[in-house]
């Protein structure tokens, strides 16, 4: 039960973070929110460190953890390009389908996914063929890069969940921290050889730094949630972030949604709670 409370607040956290950079990247460059964002979410990973104060693992889970940050960092990118460009009920639920790659994950390990599961896996993807898909007279479609934006930031998430489960066996906030380092860097090392405009303002900047908290804070609550429980589950209840994000779209934004396309999220959204509750 710990486990499964621990990956609904990783949801609410994630699905929180992801609206509010959505709607800031449609305000500002998409540098802009990263930036701040990731700097915010290395400091709040060190202030969690901190307080635990347990020694570091060791170099091989450290290396695995960075790597994994790296790619979480690039994948950030294109997944608030999608939200900023597409409509973001559809692009969140799109992210949805990161669950997959940790519940192969956790086959791979032994466990053993129900009939239900299986059918959860079967509904998500046919979710996202739907919601790929426009209707004539749609008020706005979902271009072919939002789409391709978000699938593939569906799989690099996916992956660090994978990575944040297996370092959270050794210590879960070292897992977070060095995760946070990797995309920090990565982020950083972009700004100094590139040096895109940036748009941050002392009023904008506290909204872009809680987009980064509530981030490292759905990343400590996940890890520590793989800890009491199976990643399969935890991984899919975690992903359930989408219908957080699409209800603040919806009721905030008035996002309208073609018909297609509504069954579209609604089948990516019961294969996640099929996943969860099988």
């Amino acid at each position: 039960m710990l486990a499964a409370l621990l990956a609904l607040a990783a949801s609410l956290a994630w699905g929180s973070s992801d609206f509010l950079a959505g709607l800031q990247s449609r305000r500002r460059s998409v540098w802009s929110v990263v930036a701040v964002a990731q700097a915010a979410a290395f400091v709040g990973a060190g202030l969690v460190l901190a307080v635990h104060g347990e020694p570091p693992i060791g170099l091989g889970g450290t290396a695995m953890l960075v790597l994994a940050g790296v790619g979480s960092a690039l994948a950030m990118v294109l997944y608030y390009k999608a939200l900023a460009t597409g409509t973001m009920g559809i692009v969140a639920s799109i992210l949805a389908t990161s669950a997959t790659v940790p519940v192969v994950a956790g086959l791979v390990r032994g466990e053993r996914p129900s009939a239900a599961q299986v059918a959860g896996m079967a509904l998500a993807i046919a979710g996202i063929v739907l919601v790929s898909r426009t209707e004539q007279g749609a008020e706005r479609s979902m271009s072919a890069t939002s789409f391709v934006y978000a699938l593939l930031a569906a799989l690099a998430f996916g992956f660090m969940l994978v990575a944040l489960d297996l370092g959270g066996r050794i210590d879960p906030y070292w897992s977070v921290f060095d995760a946070r380092l990797g995309s920090a860097l990565t982020i950083a090392a972009y700004l100094l050889l590139r040096r895109p405009q940036l748009e941050v303002t002392v009023k904008v900047a506290p909204v872009l730094a809680t987009v980064g908290l509530l981030l490292v804070a759905a990343n400590t609550l996940f890890t520590v949630a793989t800890t009491r429980g199976y990643l399969s589950v935890v991984a899919v209840l975690a992903s359930l972030s989408p219908a957080v994000t699409a209800l603040f779209a919806r009721y905030l934004l008035a996002e309208r949604l073609t018909r297609l396309q509504l069954v579209g999220v609604v089948t990516v959204l019961a294969g996640v709670v099929l996943l969860a509750v099988g």
